[in-house]
Formats: C-alpha cells, sequence, structure tokens
C-alpha cells in the first residue's frame, strides 16, 4: 500500500484555485490556466507511481482493476456535470446553435474526445468566443483519458520485454513530446494545446519522478520555496508573459515539489501550507470543483452579457466551491469506495457503455432542439448574419494558399470584376458593401479575405510562422489581382493594430502601390468591438452592457482614424469610409438597431448591417462617380 502524500493534494488546490482564480480574474490572475499543467504532472506521477508499485509487487499489472478505478473516479461526477450543464444550457441559451455546440462538446468529453472537438470546433482556447462554451473545460479531462487509455498498456509492454529501459524510453518519449509541443507551437497552435502527444512531456515529468526512488534534497525547503515562486510568477505575473514561457514555469515547479514529496523532503514552511487544513479540503474536492466552476460562469454570460460585476463572479465560486464539497461527499467518495464491488471487467465495460449511450442521447438531444420550434429565433438569425459564401470564399488562417481568389467567388459571374475588397475578417463582413458597390456600377465584385491577415504587403501578422508566411504569400498574389479593378475596398481591425508602427508602414506601402494604379480606392475606417455578441444581447435585460461607449470608442479608433486620414491627404483618389455615424450615436454604439444585430459576434458587422449602411452610402453618391471626400 502506497503511503499517502498530503503534500500532492495541497499542490491539486494551487493548480485548481489557480485555474479559477484565471477564468473569474483573469486581471488577476493571467497566467491561473497554467494549473492545468500543474494537474497533468500530478496526474502523470501518481499514476505512474501505481502501476510502478504493484508491478513490482506482483510482476504484473491489473488493467482491469485499473481501468475500473479510473471509471469509479472520473465518471460518475463527469456523467452529472455533463447532464446539469445540458439542461441549463437548453434552459439559458438563446441561439439553438448555442445549446447544439454544447451537445455536441458534451458527447465529445463522455467519448473521451473533448480535447479533438473543441480543436477542429473553436478558434482557440483564449479567443473571446469560448467564453460561452460551458463544457469547454473538459478538453483537459480529454488529454488525461486518452493518456489513462495509453499509458498503462505501454508500460505493460515495455516491462515486459525490456523492465531496466522502463525510464529511458519514458525520458526519450518525453522530449519527442516537447520537441512536438514546440514545433506544433510553431505551425498549429491549436494542435499543440489540445492534443495529448503534446502534453505527454508534461505527464511524464511526473512519471518519471515516480519510477526512480529519488535521493532526498540537500535542501528541501530551499527547493520548496524556489518551486512556489516559479508557480506564481507562472500564474500572476502580467498578461504579456506568454503561454510558452508559464506553462514550462509550472511544470518545472509542480515537478519540484512532487519530486521533494517523493523523496520525504522536509518541505518547512511551504509543506506545512501544503498540508494545512484548507489545502487539503480544496485539494480533495479539486475534481469536482473544476468540473463545476467553469459552467457557472460560463452560463452566467448568457443571462448577464459581459464581464458580471466582481462580486457575481465572486459568489459563483463559492457556489462552485458548495457543490463540489457536495459532490465530494455524495458522489465521489460513495462510489469510489463502494459498499458492495462490481467486478472490475462489469465496471469498466458499464462505463463504456453508459458514455456511448450518453453521447448518443447528447447528440440526439441537440438534434431535436435544432429541429424543432424556435430553431430560427432572431437571435440565431444575428449568429448567422455574414456572407452566404463565407465558409466557401473565405480563408481561414491555417488554410494553405492555393487559389487567390478562389473560383466561383465573384458576385456575378456573367460581368467584368470593376470592385475588389481585400482584408482580413473585417473584409469578409463588409462584403456586401463591395456587392452594392459593383452592382451600381454594372459590374462584378470579388472578395480577397483571410483570418487575420490585414491588406498590407509582407505584413508579419505574429500568428505562428507557417500562419504568418501562409499570409504574406495569400497577400502577394491579392495584390497582383487587385491592381486590375476599377474600386479597391480595404478593411482591417484597425483596433487591434493600433500603435504597431510596421503595420501602419506596411499599410502605407501597399496603398502607394495601388492608388496609381485603381480608379478609386476606398478604406473603411474601425468599428466598435462589443462586450458581449450581439445574438446574446437581443434579448437580455442588461443589453445596454454589450454596447460601448461612443466617447470610448472614438478614443480607442483616433489613433486609427488619424493614419488613414494621413493616407487620404498623400492620394487623391484614396477616400476614407467612416462607418461610426452609422453603428454608434452620440453616446453609444450598441448591439441592435432597429430590430436587427448590427454584428453577427462582438466585433464583425452583420450582412444586415453593411446592406443598410450600403444603401445610405450609394445614394450619397448616387449623382456620379465616387468622390474622395470622406462619409461622416
Amino acid at each position: 500500500m502506497l503511503g499517502y502524500k498530503p503534500e500532492i493534494d495541497g499542490l491539486r488546490a494551487l493548480a485548481v484555485l489557480s485555474v479559477i482564480g484565471f477564468h473569474a480574474f483573469p486581471t488577476i490572475f493571467p497566467g491561473g490556466f497554467v494549473g492545468v499543467d500543474v494537474f497533468f504532472v500530478i496526474s502523470g506521477y501518481i499514476i505512474t507511481r501505481l502501476l510502478n508499485a504493484e508491478w513490482k509487487a506482483n510482476g504484473s499489472i491489473d488493467l482491469s482493476a485499473f481501468y475500473a478505478r479510473r471509471v469509479r473516479r472520473i465518471f460518475p461526477m463527469l456523467v452529472v456535470v455533463v447532464a446539469c450543464t445540458l439542461v441549463a444550457s437548453n434552459l439559458l441559451l438563446q441561439g439553438v446553435g448555442e445549446v447544439e455546440a454544447v451537445g455536441r462538446s458534451a458527447a465529445a468529453s463522455l467519448l473521451f474526445v473533448g480535447n479533438l472537438y473543441f480543436q477542429a470546433n473553436t478558434g482557440g482556447y483564449f479567443d473571446p468566443v469560448v467564453e460561452r462554451l460551458p463544457l469547454l473545460h473538459l478538453w483537459s479531462l480529454g488529454v488525461e483519458e486518452q493518456f489513462y487509455l495509453l499509458w498503462p498498456v505501454l508500460m505493460v509492454l515495455v516491462l515486459r520485454r525490456r523492465p531496466g529501459r522502463l525510464f529511458g524510453i519514458v525520458a526519450a518519449c518525453a522530449l519527442f513530446s516537447f520537441l512536438l509541443a514546440l514545433g506544433l507551437g510553431l505551425f498549429s497552435p491549436n494542435a499543440a494545446f489540445y492534443q495529448m502527444p503534446a502534453r505527454f512531456w508534461e505527464l511524464a515529468a511526473g512519471g518519471l519522478i515516480a519510477l526512480r526512488s529519488w535521493q532526498r534534497p540537500a535542501s528541501g525547503r530551499l527547493l520548496s520555496i524556489t518551486a512556489i515562486g516559479l508557480l506564481m510568477s507562472a500564474v500572476v505575473l502580467p498578461g504579456a508573459l506568454p503561454g510558452g514561457v508559464r506553462v514550462p514555469l509550472a511544470v518545472t515547479a509542480a515537478a519540484m515539489l512532487v519530486y521533494a514529496s517523493h523523496a520525504n523532503a522536509d518541505l518547512g514552511r511551504v509543506g506545512a501550507v501544503l498540508r494545512s487544513g484548507p489545502a487539503l479540503f480544496f485539494g480533495l474536492i479539486s475534481y469536482s470543483l473544476y468540473l463545476w466552476h467553469w459552467p457557472l460562469l460560463a452560463l452566467a454570460r448568457a443571462v448577464h452579457p459581459g464581464q458580471a460585476p466582481a462580486l457575481t463572479r465572486a459568489m459563483l465560486c463559492a457556489a462552485a466551491v458548495g457543490l463540489a464539497w457536495a459532490s465530494f461527499r455524495l458522489v465521489e467518495k460513495p462510489l469510489r469506495h463502494p459498499a458492495r464491488t462490481t467486478p472490475n471487467r462489469q465496471l469498466v465495460f458499464a462505463g463504456l457503455l453508459t458514455s456511448l449511450v450518453l453521447a448518443y442521447c447528447s447528440v440526439v438531444f441537440t438534434d431535436a432542439m435544432a429541429t424543432g420550434p424556435g430553431t430560427d429565433s432572431p437571435a440565431e438569425r444575428i449568429s448567422r448574419d455574414f456572407p452566404e459564401n463565407r465558409f466557401r470564399c473565405h480563408s481561414t488562417g491555417d488554410e494553405a494558399v492555393t487559389q487567390v481568389p478562389k473560383r466561383g467567388c465573384n458576385s456575378a459571374v456573367d460581368k467584368p470584376v470593376r470592385v475588389a475588397i481585400w482584408g482580413d475578417s473585417y473584409a469578409l463582413a463588409w462584403q456586401p458593401f463591395a456587392w452594392a458597390l459593383a452592382a451600381q456600377e454594372g459590374g462584378a465584385a470579388i472578395s480577397f479575405s483571410r483570418d487575420a491577415c490585414p491588406p498590407a504587403i509582407d505584413y508579419d501578422n505574429r500568428k505562428q510562422l507557417l500562419e504568418a508566411q501562409r499570409c504574406k504569400a495569400f497577400n502577394a498574389l491579392a495584390i497582383s489581382e487587385v491592381e486590375a479593378v476599377d474600386t479597391l475596398i480595404l478593411s482591417a481591425a484597425w483596433l487591434a493594430h493600433a500603435g504597431e508602427d510596421d503595420f501602419a508602414r506596411q499599410i502605407e506601402q501597399t496603398v502607394a502601390r495601388v492608388a496609381p494604379r485603381v480608379r478609386n480606392v476606398l478604406i473603411l475606417g474601425p468599428t466598435p468591438y462589443l462586450n458581449e455578441s450581439a445574438s446574446a444581447c437581443l434579448d437580455s435585460p442588461q443589453a445596454e452592457a454589450c454596447s460601448v461607449s461612443r466617447q470610448e470608442f472614438d478614443r480607442q479608433a483616433a489613433p486609427s482614424r488619424t493614419f488613414i486620414r494621413s493616407l487620404q491627404a498623400m492620394h487623391a483618389n484614396v477616400t476614407y469610409v467612416e462607418p461610426a455615424g452609422f453603428f454608434c450615436d452620440a453616446n453609444r454604439c450598441p448591439a441592435i438597431k432597429d430590430g436587427y444585430g448590427l454584428y453577427w459576434d462582438r466585433n464583425h458587422v452583420s450582412s444586415t448591417a453593411v446592406r443598410k449602411f450600403s444603401e445610405g452610402f450609394l445614394a450619397a453618391h448616387s449623382t456620379g462617380p465616387l468622390a474622395t471626400p470622406p462619409m461622416n
């Protein structure tokens, strides 16, 4: 029987509180997400320690017993939280698409592939759009479950054939995983974040400690203080510190503390804190607390658009603690140590069968929602109010550059292309404006749009290496095409690039190149960034919280406006198109206007809004060619 190490539960407490701090108070705990990485180190240590001890004692590992323990440990609370979240989502989320996404993410999580689902269906873990996905946090459970499925089998295979080489093989796999994470970080950050092979090195860090009887450190107190310093640095240092630095810091800190505990070192005051009553309390309920906290915070956004008040978030965290304590007492403990035990193989089979059935039920539930009454609600229509060719003609950031423009993406196939719109995803949103201008001029329009790729030749968009190179290649092809049109429209996420000297310089060079070659260059000015998506604000009693003040928006937009006006002053055929008068009134920049959404999300203007804006613009320029003075 392995001895209980209370410091490990204390470390669990630090991990879960860091994650909750990040989700509830991100400005205070900007790196709290690394608590998940601490959990990975702990899981790798505990699982490897148990399996290695069983092998040493029995000369074998009972895989069915191991998987049965995992079913008892993980599955009951997972089912409870997923079921409660599905019901709450159906009651609170306005868009059927949102409910459908929750149901499908529930199914993926119950099938142990939640991490792969979120990789494929979200822009990224840190993108604002994920803040209303109440099961997003189950990505980490997917990583751990995949580790639990594979790791015991691999250990058995190595121990049977090369038992003396297990440590070296694990170390080699950890090194490969670390290098894989670095490589994917350059070429596919989402894969580096979500996929288990790129996370294996963190789990292996704990596993390597468990495989040896390490010599007690010379100064466990100094080691523990250093580890806590590293961990706190990763959690609380300002947001400019990238995740690529925070994660290794946190993993190193967790490994140091696990090693000190494993070697029975004297951890001094750090050890006393980790073994204290509050630390053990949060450590013991950490699994349930991790499961409960995020659905509460995410679903709160459905009833309170924008960031909830700090007191509300604190109360939700307190509620999560209460639910976690009750879950630990009523669900976790009784089912982990039942009075009557079920044979291991039967329990594993029952767990797998239950996963399949519940996953199927989740999908059936969401499909019923998608085809039932209310599926075409106003909120749902707002969230889909983007150009109909979005998924066919717009390029995502990681998409290979094969054909620019894409075939069949003209506004009219039987007319010459006279208008082009070029830019990032904002150009996609403004596409109906180009279509309207082309129709007035009796020609067709074409769109050149790519995620996070503003219309600036040779601009480094600061994305991972391959995506940045593809953006440059896309723009190089786009500029050769747009020089052949009469009217060129440029659009970009101006507010996101305010203050970037290299961005301004390369936009200036781009305009200098195209202005002599086209009749008109229209530059669409900045639009507001809402506090919450327009669809969430439609029927909310706190709809005003979604909007931003006109004063604040004008302050944010001032540098971009000054820059665009300077471009207009340099070139006689450059027109600055100012959209603020349409999207804002004298005091506010709202999400909803005259019953329709001005945006399909937080920041991309809706097609309905663009068409109505275009009507006013064209009416003001109906007497002749497009004039060069800006539209005020």
